[in-house]
């Protein structure tokens, strides 16, 4: 299967680097068997990004309420849905750009899978993730790559639905 990771965020914002630095320790794990990127951008260059791919695994930061710095969610495209209206094409989110792309004829995903990390902060100019957030790092890199190479593997990620899962 096809697979394109995508590691999100800005390495220089404390935090919000999670992703990048998820996919900086993925292609030493799986080199040569997907496909890998950094990227700091969204909304239709995450499109753009995606086409070709049958598979595509993003990991980035985020910040919930009321969850605490570390937490991993495993969440699909509908999860995030956010609102019908957009400001600008810049705003778009994961699904408008699925549904777009589609529409005009790009070979999409079927499957896209998001990982996010529950962040402290994701503003202060620091070139590494604190504490919390960093010590989950090669834990989610590990279930990434057992996911990918199809082995059973301890998840450290948690549903939407709040359930933990020994096994994906």
């Amino acid at each position: 299967m096809k697979t394109l990771i995508v590691g999100l965020g800005n390495t220089i914002l404390s935090d919000d680097g999670a992703g990048v630095f998820v996919a900086r320790m993925l292609k030493k794990d799986l080199a040569g068997a997907v496909d890998i990127i950094e990227a700091e951008t969204a909304g239709l260059d995450l499109m753009e990004m995606l086409s070709g791919y049958e598979r595509a695994i993003l990991v980035d930061a985020i910040k919930l309420d009321d969850e605490l710095p570390g937490t991993v969610f495993r969440l699909r495209p509908d999860d995030l849905k956010i609102t019908p209206r957009l400001s600008s094409c810049h705003d778009i989110d994961i699904v408008t750009a699925l549904a777009l792309g589609r529409k005009l004829g790009l070979e999409m995903p079927d499957e896209v899978i998001i990982y996010a990390v529950q962040a402290a902060d994701m503003l202060t100019l620091s070139e590494g993730c604190l504490e919390d957030v960093a010590r989950v790092i090669p834990l989610l890199a590990r279930e990434i790559t057992s996911f990918v190479k199809g082995e059973k593997m301890e998840r450290v990620s948690i549903d939407l639905s709040g359930r933990r899962s020994g096994n994906a």
